[in-house]
């Protein structure tokens, strides 16, 4: 990274800056502009579109220094999607802020062609920009880092919630430093992620006077982008080739690519920057028959504690002779056997022996006996870290117990199969609803049926709340809530006895019922002191996949002993979690676990040198059968014929809190998965293998220009200079990442991939048309997702949604204030008119999203507390009448703070 320090002088920065920036003369290619910007003039909402506000950096007087990203060369439908690498930034910076605090008051951001060909920063008045529709700007993530905090790799998986996907990702995190400053309170490092896609150019990414992004003693800057090549090469793809083609001309797209619809006439944007899976990689059988790039139905097994599978069994011996070996049953080695006998297990099973012997059996007889019911179940399993799980659980050890969640929560199956009503009477009354809370909970204990009490959330009477005890909780939903409790889990008596063992020399963990990081395991964690135990992946959220919190010590240690340079650590806790940050093993729901396992590079636990995933599979006591049963398919996206396949199921949220797994929408899996991030991948080819890119590179740089000032503390009673901006991060598409936007109907003979039996002439879910439909000319069509949820004690500063180019209508924040609906933020794109001439950053069809702010700047609306869990949601909708676009997002990226506004 560089710096365009011949903008700045600590001498008179503001005098200097003013001429260096031509605050009086037209630029080229801004279309008159005059101001002080980089990329021109910026609209904000507040209250209203275009709201009269100064959106002049330099005329505030505020300085700036420009950096560069390492370069990016791609050919035609290749993705760039890795990080760039720590930075330094400007020596005139990091000398200037030695011990002192930075107040970032916004930034700009552009992709551009330097000269000489990668010397980025040598001659800054030559950057030549590169069109959005050369190379698509899907999503970047950047940090600024410091003395006291550095950046980390930390692991992620397809369809991550909140990592857009990645195989890894960097996050920022304090070194052992940061404990020891003088100003503790000042951030030690700070993320750049607002309207970060293609509409980052022209959307505004500052805030009003008094807020700003605090650092202290500031030294790196750090980038990863996703970038998209979509440059039509017979158009040429260097700075000699700025105005050919400067109305899009569309090249080759893979056979998925709009929905298979083909490149319609006039189209303003590439197919390939929604990511549509192809036949290189994650194809639907639709378009891709014979590819081997799709599987629909991948089968998962486990161990049941007793009874019999019923109408999960699992098909055929071959089946139970492959799930068994695959599913973590300690055994060396495996003997398979087939009968017919009505007094043994029916189905599946298998047997363990002391020798490491398991006989895997397949009961054939149609009525066979149930498995047996034992008290103790016992598990082994090693992953190929090097570290050794061993589970020995005990269910008639310890007491049963009822574990509350927060405000907020009900549990769907509110009305099914309920075991008893205990009605609090009024509402408003916490007393009274806490005490049928607590009779509800000792009902549960004393009632084996009973697992759950749930505040029954669409009560009888709409002045009174109730809890209703169940044998089943369904899915947990949101709602505004009633206390702390509304619902409560029973976690059945028992103690566990956990075994790990791994190298000596440095520390070593297991996190229980997860696949990667970004599952947020509860975690073991081991080394030469003992064991900690750790909740991954609560560091903030863009990343629910890092190192997280410590958690209060649960376990008791039993011994901690090395043999032969392998450390063993034996532990002993209740069943129940503490909660629900904690692990809880439930036999009944969960016998068959999936575990990560990780070694570090010595005994402080920091970044892993290896990691591994391994499955443990809890099973009788020796000599005792356990039965095996079919837990469900799921599919598959892979490469050609059938390699390197992923499967996945994110954790899309039920209604009536979320809209995608109501619509069935093919993000939620990848049995459905028809396209978005986890078909993209760096590197990869977004075209189909008989489609060649040639080898002519687009070669750029991202560049950023950072405005700040110096920052002063609060004295003798009066404000800071400036308050810091936390990140505040939620998605509409509530968990996804990411969502598709299915076209209105499906066509004859061209069914909606990821809806593939879905009729003609019926909108497709999500779907609202107005006019005469599918064929009429008035025929218009909208999709509309939503996501409800709370936020508390927050005052919001600035808010921006994220939407990718393609037919974007609106994205909406409301709140519910003193039972009144209340908009918060509407953002109405703003579309390129294609006169790219004359302004260098209007092409066609691609948007600018003004951001809301809020602030005591003349112009602005006045910022809106939101008290304690103020109901809150947000409506997202995209034209859809013809065309469909694959992985859509709509989350909102906003920044607040916890005060009112001071007077």
């Amino acid at each position: 990274f560089l710096c365009g320090s011949k903008h700045l002088n600590m001498a008179t920065p503001v005098a200097l800056l003013a001429a260096a920036v031509g605050a009086t003369a037209a630029r080229d290619g801004l279309n008159g502009y005059t101001g002080g910007n980089m990329n021109g003039k910026y609209q904000v909402w507040s209250g209203q579109p275009s709201a009269p506000w100064n959106d002049d950096y330099a005329s505030k007087g505020y300085e700036y220094f420009d950096v560069w990203a390492p370069e990016i060369a791609t050919v035609y439908g290749e993705v760039f999607w890795t990080s760039q690498g720590n930075q330094p930034l400007p020596k005139e910076i990091v000398e200037r802020f030695k011990g002192k605090t930075m107040a970032i008051v916004g930034y700009e951001q552009d992709q551009v062609m330097v000269n000489p060909v990668g010397q980025p920063g040598v001659n800054p008045d030559q950057d030549v920009s590169v069109p959005i529709n050369w190379a698509y700007n899907h999503h970047y993530m950047a940090w600024m880092t410091s003395d006291d905090s550095e950046m980390v790799e930390v692991i992620a998986k397809p369809g991550d919630t909140m990592a857009h996907g990645a195989a890894t990702k960097w996050m920022a995190v304090d070194k052992p430093s940061a404990a020891d400053r003088a100003t503790p309170s000042i951030p030690t490092n700070q993320m750049f992620s607002e309207g970060n896609g293609g509409e980052s150019r022209k959307s505004f990414h500052g805030y009003p006077a008094g807020y700003a992004q605090l650092i202290g003693s500031p030294t790196e800057w750090h980038i990863t982008p996703m970038q998209i090549d979509t440059r039509n090469r017979e158009c040429g793809a260097t700075p000699e080739h700025i105005h050919n083609c400067t109305q899009f001309t569309p090249w080759m797209e893979p056979k998925q690519a709009r929905y298979g619809r083909g490149i319609p006439t006039g189209t303003n944007y590439s197919g390939i920057l929604e990511c549509p899976c192809n036949s290189r990689y994650g194809g639907d059988q639709e378009f891709y028959p014979t590819a081997g790039t799709k599987q629909e139905n991948v089968h998962k097994f486990s161990t049941v504690i007793s009874g019999t599978c019923g109408s999960n069994g699992v098909a055929s011996q071959e089946d139970c002779y492959a799930a068994v070996v695959s599913i973590g049953v300690n055994a060396t080695s495996f003997v398979n056997k087939t009968i017919n006998d009505a007094k043994q297990p029916a189905g599946c099973s298998v047997v363990t022996e002391n020798s490491g012997v398991a006989t895997i059996t397949y009961n054939s007889a149609s009525d066979a006996a149930a498995c047996p019911t034992e008290t103790l179940k016992i598990g082994q399993t090693s992953s190929m870290t090097g570290v050794t799980l061993a589970l020995e659980l005990d269910e008639t050890a310890g007491t049963a117990v009822m574990t509350r969640e927060k405000k907020g929560v009900y549990c769907t199956n509110n009305h099914e199969n309920v075991l008893k009503t205990f009605v609090a009477g009024v509402a408003t009354n916490t007393t009274a609803m806490e005490s049928a809370l607590e009779a509800c909970e000792n009902f549960c204990l004393a009632t084996e049926a009973c697992t759950v009490c749930s505040v029954n959330q669409y009560s009888t009477s709409p002045d009174s709340e109730e809890w209703v005890a169940l044998p089943s909780c369904g899915n947990v939903a949101k709602w505004n809530g009633a206390i702390a409790g509304d619902i409560s889990t029973k976690s059945g008596a028992g103690v566990a006895t956990v075994s790990i063992s791994g190298p000596s020399t440095v520390w070593f963990g297991v996190g229980f019922d997860a696949s990667v990081m970004s599952d947020s395991p509860y975690t073991l964690i081991v080394n030469e002191s003992g064991v900690m135990e750790q909740h991954l992946g609560t560091c903030g959220s863009e990343a629910e996949h890092c190192p997280g919190n410590t958690l209060a010590p649960t376990v008791k240690l039993v011994s901690n002993t090395v043999v032969n340079g392998v450390r063993t650590v034996v532990v002993t806790r209740p069943f129940a979690g503490k909660t629900k940050e904690y692990y809880t093993f439930n036999l009944a729901e969960q016998s068959t676990i999936p575990i990560i396992t990780a070694i570090g590079t010595s005994q402080v636990f920091a970044i892993h040198q290896a990691h591994a995933g391994a499955t443990i599979s809890l099973t009788n006591k020796a000599g005792i059968a356990t039965c095996v049963c079919d837990a469900g398919s799921q599919g598959a996206i892979c490469s050609a014929n059938f390699t390197s396949c992923h499967s996945f199921t994110k954790d899309c949220v039920p209604p009536p809190a979320g809209s995608l797994l109501a619509q069935k929408n093919p993000t939620c899996n990848s049995r459905q998965y028809a396209g978005g991030l986890s078909c993209c991948g760096h590197q990869r080819i977004m075209l189909d293998a008989d489609q060649d890119p040639g080898t002519d590179l687009l070669r750029y740089h991202m560049k950023f220009r950072f405005w700040f000032q110096e920052y002063k503390p609060a004295v003798n009673g009066s404000a800071p200079s400036h308050y810091d901006l936390p990140r505040i991060y939620q998605q509409t598409e509530a968990n996804a990442g990411e969502y598709d936007i299915p076209p209105a109907f499906a066509l004859p003979n061209l069914p909606v991939v990821g809806y593939p039996e879905w009729p003609v002439g019926k909108p497709t879910p999500g779907t609202k048309c107005t006019g005469t439909c599918p064929d009429g000319p008035d025929c218009e069509c909208v999709h509309e997702i939503r996501y409800n949820w709370t936020m508390s004690n927050t005052r919001l500063v600035y808010a921006g949604g994220h939407c990718h180019a393609p037919a974007c209508k609106f994205i909406e924040l409301w709140a519910s204030l003193n039972g009144t609906d209340t908009l918060l933020c509407r953002q109405l794109p703003v579309y390129g008119t294609g006169d790219v001439l004359n302004d260098k950053y209007d092409e066609a069809g691609y948007l600018a999203l003004p951001p809301c702010l809020w602030g005591k700047d003349e112009g602005l609306e006045p910022g809106i507390f939101l008290p304690e869990n103020t109901p809150v949601w947000s409506i997202k909708q995209n034209f859809n009448t013809h065309s469909g676009h694959y992985g859509e997002m709509a989350s909102w990226q906003m920044r607040g703070v916890n005060f009112p506004e001071p007077e």
